[in-house]
């Protein structure tokens, strides 16, 4: 990897999770922070191993303990690669841990100036090859700012198709309103069959600011939190790629319930794209 994604990486790197102020600060400024080390290499390989198991069920299942699986939700969109497995800290006591985290809690009521903030589901990911490339670049939604904290368990190289964003355009408002109101939905040309999702962004559009696209090569352990405003994506595995990954999903609240995490792309398409199409 290059040395200057090595210093994009660099900029955004806080080495502990208590330095919760550093962290803010980075966040703000960047929209995004990765912190080294967050949890063992021993607790990566046992979480990784107990989600992996769950996520190989080829049926929508149910689990005892209140984790489930939903096989094939994603089928013909760029997702497809992705195995899900929701609410993993139902069986592992690690990633309860990483739910409840107060560190991060802050971080997110620091971040937003108000709060309290906690999660409502957690979701564990495994990224393989897939002839359907990922998502393209994207914001999550145009209506609000949402926080991610993403942790590896496994080592990720570029191969394994790392998560990347695209360093401050989470405070650009005037990119999110030209892609909203002006440019629309776009095909990129690599999936030209596929339905434009209105909140893509294609590569012209973004330009220069690519000048500022980092991608995070990093070791299981590591710890990334990020504003969903600002323009992301994991890259597509190689062949013989393979990234293993927890993602909390936060939103304002205490104590928050658990969310089923509905969705739907039909209602995105219908709410978004059909004022381009022609009538």
């Amino acid at each position: 990897m290059s040395n200057h994604n090595q210093n994009l990486i660099d900029k955004v790197t806080i080495n502990s999770i208590v330095n919760t102020d550093k962290i803010t600060k980075t966040m703000k400024k960047y929209g995004v922070c990765l912190i080294p080390n967050y949890i063992s290499d021993e607790k990566c390989n046992t979480i990784q191993k107990e989600c992996a198991k769950r996520s190989e069920v080829k049926v929508d299942t149910n689990f005892k303990d209140g984790s489930y699986r939903r096989y094939d939700v994603y089928k013909n969109t760029g997702a497809a690669a992705n195995k899900r497995v929701y609410h993993t800290d139902c069986f592992s006591n690690d990633l309860m841990e990483f739910k409840i985290d107060k560190h991060i809690q802050t971080i997110c009521k620091d971040y937003y100036d108000k709060g309290p903030y906690s999660v409502h589901v957690q979701v564990y990911e495994r990224h393989q090859f897939h002839q359907i490339p990922v998502r393209s670049f994207h914001i999550d939604t145009f209506e609000t700012s949402t926080f991610k904290a993403m942790l590896y368990l496994s080592d990720v190289t570029i191969e394994d198709g790392p998560n990347s964003y695209v360093i401050g355009t989470h405070n650009n408002a005037e990119l999110r309103r030209k892609k909203q109101f002006e440019w629309g939905p776009k095909r990129s040309e690599n999936l030209e069959y596929l339905e434009p999702h209105p909140t893509n962004f294609i590569e012209e559009e973004l330009g220069p600011l690519l000048k500022n696209w980092v991608k995070f090569i990093a070791k299981k352990g590591t710890l990334i939190l990020f504003d969903t405003w600002g323009v992301h994506c994991g890259l597509s595995p190689a062949k013989k790629g393979d990234r293993h990954v927890i993602v909390n999903y936060y939103r304002p609240g205490e104590n928050l319930p658990r969310s089923d995490f509905g969705f739907d792309p039909k209602a995105d398409y219908k709410k978004y794209f059909s004022k381009y199409e022609k009538k």
